[in-house]
C-alpha cells in the first residue's frame, strides 16, 4: 500500500475492520448482484486486475447465497465479502476512483484484505462449485 499516505492507509484498515464484522443490508446484497458485470469490467484492468477470479468468485459465491443454493458461508464472510464489491463498484471512496493511477488502489487494497481474511471460505466455495455450478 506504498501509494497511500499513512492518513489513507489507516482510513482503509479502519474501514475493512467495519467490514470484517459483516453488517449488510439486503440492499448491499442487490448492489452486488444487479451489478455484478460492472464490478467485473471494473476489475479486469489495472491495480485489481490481480485480484480477478478471486472477485469473479466472489460475485458467484454472493449469487448462489442469495439463491440459498449455496449455504457453507458464515454470515459474517459473506457480509465481508458483499461490503467489500459494493466498495469497489461505488465510485464514492476513501481515493476517487476517477484519480487515474491512484483511484482504484483502494479497492485494490481493499479487496486484498477480504481475500486474505476469506481465503478459505473461498477456497471451500470453489470445490462447491466446481460440481453445482
Amino acid at each position: 500500500m506504498g501509494m497511500f499516505s499513512s492518513a489513507d492507509q489507516a482510513k482503509v484498515t479502519g474501514k475493512f475492520e467495519s467490514f470484517k464484522r459483516g453488517n449488510f443490508s439486503a440492499a448491499d446484497t442487490a448492489t452486488v448482484l444487479n451489478n455484478t458485470a460492472d464490478i467485473l469490467n471494473k476489475s479486469a484492468d489495472g491495480p485489481l486486475a490481480k485480484f480477478f477470479d478471486d472477485i469473479k468468485t466472489m460475485c458467484q459465491m454472493v449469487k448462489a447465497w442469495a439463491k440459498k443454493e449455496y449455504k457453507g458461508v458464515p454470515v459474517k464472510t459473506i457480509g465481508m465479502i458483499i461490503l467489500t464489491l459494493v466498495y469497489v463498484f461505488s465510485p464514492i471512496d476513501i481515493i476517487p476512483d476517477c484519480i487515474p493511477g491512484i483511484g482504484l488502489v483502494d479497492d485494490a487494497a481493499m479487496v486484498g484484505f477480504c481475500i486474505a481474511a476469506a481465503r478459505s471460505d473461498i477456497e471451500d466455495f470453489r470445490v462447491w462449485a466446481r460440481s453445482h455450478l
